[in-house]
């Protein structure tokens, strides 16, 4: 059986980039570890939290209630703090993700693929799925990993493909929820275009060109990803507005999770990797 590390920007993102394939890992007999390179310090502030509690550490009990959810075996947490958004005041933290050296947080990761002996690290596509400054972070930091790990590991990027967004506008779920959010007669376009682009002004997600294999969930797993997404319901300007979602419309957006591989063209077929 393979070592799987997953390589995360902070808790919750686990659950709608590769929960599917995580939970799908541990039922094979795989050992599954994911790392976190933030705390989650800059995410949205739960009504509950008791004033002496860091939200990092409220978010750390949702990760581990996710993880047993999914059949996670480790969590290891790097230390970096949240960077926030693009061009938040949080960008300029010295103590952030995104103001780190990326070597360094690859040695700790490298560290960790040498400790655990693990076959495959799954990190990020170039734009971290959406431009947040830590996920582009956690893509370099795992380029580098791969190459510092003394222990052969194949990297993976997982990624979102772009042309979803196209197709879920026609999506006849998604056309009644825009009307749901009083849009009558669909959302204009140019509001459309903003609602594709990642925090960083560009586009979501990579084209399916670039994306090697599609892992289409079967629908216990689907629950059980919808189950790890629930347990960190606290945020819920993300995480809240996907389980929101009808379910036809859910399995559509979340029901099929994505990898790339430098050595793999697209466009995906269907395959499990590991």
């Amino acid at each position: 059986m393979s070592t799987l590390v997953f390589l995360h920007a902070h808790p919750d993102d686990e659950t709608s980039l590769t929960a599917g394939m995580m939970a799908l890992a541990a039922d094979r007999g795989h050992r599954v570890v994911a790392v976190f390179a933030t705390g989650g310090e800059h995410g949205t502030v739960p009504p509950d939290l008791p004033a002496d509690t860091p939200l990092a550490e409220y978010r750390r009990r949702e990760a581990e209630a996710a993880a047993a959810a999914l059949g996670t075996d480790r969590i290891v947490w790097l230390g970096y703090e949240d960077s926030g958004m693009t061009g938040w005041e949080q960008n300029a933290n010295p103590a952030c993700l995104a103001r780190a050296d990326s070597s360094d947080v690859a040695a700790a990761v490298a560290a960790l693929i040498d400790a655990e002996h693990a076959d495959y690290l799954i990190g990020y596509d170039w734009h971290g799925n959406y431009g947040h400054p830590d996920h582009i972070a956690v893509h370099r930091a795992g380029r580098l990993a791969v190459e510092q790990a003394a222990h052969p590991v194949r990297l993976f990027e997982a990624t979102n493909r772009r042309e979803d967004w196209t197709e879920a506008r026609t999506n006849p779920d998604a056309q009644e929820m825009m009307r749901a959010f009083g849009y009558a007669d669909g959302m204009p376009d140019d509001e459309w275009d903003k609602f594709q682009l990642g925090d960083d002004g560009l586009p979501t997600g990579m084209p399916e060109a670039d994306i090697a294999w599609r892992i289409t969930l079967d629908d216990q797993t689907l629950t059980r990803k919808r189950q790890a997404m629930t347990c960190h319901a606290s945020q819920t300007s993300d995480i809240g507005l996907m389980l929101a979602l009808p379910p036809r419309l859910y399995r559509f957006m979340f029901g099929t999770e994505y990898l790339m591989a430098a050595d793999v063209a697209g466009p995906p077929r269907e395959h499990w990797p590991f």
